[in-house]
């Protein structure tokens, strides 16, 4: 974990004054009152509770202990987050009920070589041959239809705003849009005012491939002498 990073925590303690979560890493981690909310808080509780699961941003970090916000997470990002943690969780779940006492055992295996039970399910994917590795050959297929199972696709958006100084420019607009990806939807709003919609399976991956299209279309525009932006939609 590294500052600015949004991280799933369990509420622990809540004073008026400091709240204490539990990070993914066990270690525990800090939010101050005016990282709660903005604006005078009349009743902490209202935001943070005991044993629940909140989304935070990291703002500091100090050896083992981390300072965090609560406020500084928009809602689109706790969606995301809480859709990872719970996939997550149900990846967890799924390979103790499959391995039961051979589960710790395997796990460990597998963290010594992945970051986690997902990265490890994504790598599969790619790569069948790692289930031979670290599954037992009686729960490969148990484990096979987990990995494969299919997750709910993530959505990214941007609004585009273009605008051509040539004659020809809606020919030029259509030209700098054709980019021929079955995963990416392109919407006319009005003039000048285009949508795009991405949908991917890997929010992470999903802003990189979309940072490399953005990229792709404002190379277009220039050649095109075109006037090219581009902001994420909320």
């Amino acid at each position: 974990m590294k500052e600015g990073d949004l991280i799933p925590c369990k509420v622990k303690k809540v004073t008026n004054t400091i709240t204490f979560v539990e990070m993914p890493n066990g270690h525990e981690g800090t939010i101050i009152s005016s990282e709660i909310a903005a604006g005078r808080i009349k009743l902490m509780r209202q935001y943070v509770v005991p044993n629940k699961q909140i989304v935070c941003k990291i703002l500091r970090i100090e050896g083992d202990h981390a300072h965090l916000s609560l406020r500084r997470v928009t809602l689109k990002e706790k969606k995301e987050v809480m859709q990872k943690f719970k996939q997550s969780q149900a990846i967890n779940v799924a390979f103790k009920q499959i391995l039961k006492e051979k589960e710790k055992e395997i796990k460990e295996k597998i963290l010594n070589d992945f970051k986690d039970l997902s990265e490890f399910t994504r790598a599969t994917k790619i790569n069948p041959e790692l289930l031979q590795k670290y599954i037992p050959k009686e729960n490969q297929e148990a484990i096979k239809k987990i990995i494969n199972k299919k997750r709910k696709k993530e959505q990214l958006r941007q609004n585009i705003k273009i605008k051509c100084l040539e004659n020809d420019g809606i020919t030029r607009i259509k030209k700098i849009f054709d980019l021929k990806n079955d995963n990416l939807k392109v919407t006319y709003i009005s003039a000048g005012k285009l949508s795009l919609k991405l949908t991917v399976e890997d929010f992470k991956q999903g802003k990189k491939e979309m940072t490399k299209i953005l990229e792709k279309l404002e190379k277009r525009a220039k050649e095109n002498n075109c006037e090219f932006f581009a902001t994420e939609e909320k």
